[in-house]
């Protein structure tokens, strides 16, 4: 999901949109609760969605306020907690993690190159493999510079398990950048996908 509308052009100052887009991330983050509960799941799972959507909620206000300094961080930043929440609302099927160092969803990293492992491990009788954001798409990648990637071809073939890189490069970006990255992964049996979940991470560059 990516939120546009004219708000940051009405706003007055980098300040109020900051209070614009918390308010919002607040305001949509009990909307996604209300979609746990509509699902009807256990009370540990719907308990472990709703603390997840809280936590994000929560963090991506607190870096709206600390690293939102104009309007595009502020969207990156905004947008990126709104994936996020997303995806702990729908939950994840099957084991999908990726790591920065020894960090998940907020990275702080140097501004060098960004090395994301993508970990991932379907169900019994299945395979797990990268794909593709949307069509012509491999990934949603959002960034006030550019940003580039790799990963390996083997990442998009079906395996029994998901251990690999995605590596950022980024020499266009300075000090202060914000990149936001969601990776698909996909579950497959006899061919098909069944399943298919994003992870989005923000990593701020120091």
């Amino acid at each position: 999901m990516v939120f546009r509308d004219t708000t940051s052009e009405r706003a007055s100052s980098v300040q109020d949109y900051q209070v614009t887009c918390s308010d919002f991330i607040s305001d949509i983050s009990r909307d996604y609760k209300e979609w746990v509960d509509r699902y009807q799941l256990s009370a540990p799972e719907s308990v472990e969605r709703k603390e997840g959507i809280d936590l994000v909620a929560r963090t991506t206000s607190n870096w709206i306020f600390k690293y939102g300094l104009n309007i595009k961080k502020i969207d990156i930043i905004m947008n990126d907690g709104i994936n996020k929440m997303a995806e702990y609302t729908a939950g994840y099927p099957f084991d999908y993690e990726i790591v920065v160092g020894s960090a998940k969803r907020f990275v702080k990293q140097p501004l060098r190159k960004i090395a994301l492992t993508v970990n991932a491990v379907p169900r019994l009788g299945r395979m797990v493999k990268i794909g593709n954001y949307q069509k012509g798409q491999v990934f949603l990648l959002s960034s006030e510079n550019e940003v580039n990637y790799s990963a390996s071809k083997e990442s998009f073939v079906g395996g029994d398990i998901l251990k690999d890189m995605v590596v950022l490069e980024t020499t266009g970006c300075k000090s202060g950048d914000l990149v936001s990255i969601t990776i698909v992964v996909e579950e497959i049996q006899d061919s098909y996908v069944t399943e298919k979940r994003g992870y989005t991470t923000l990593i701020l560059l120091r």
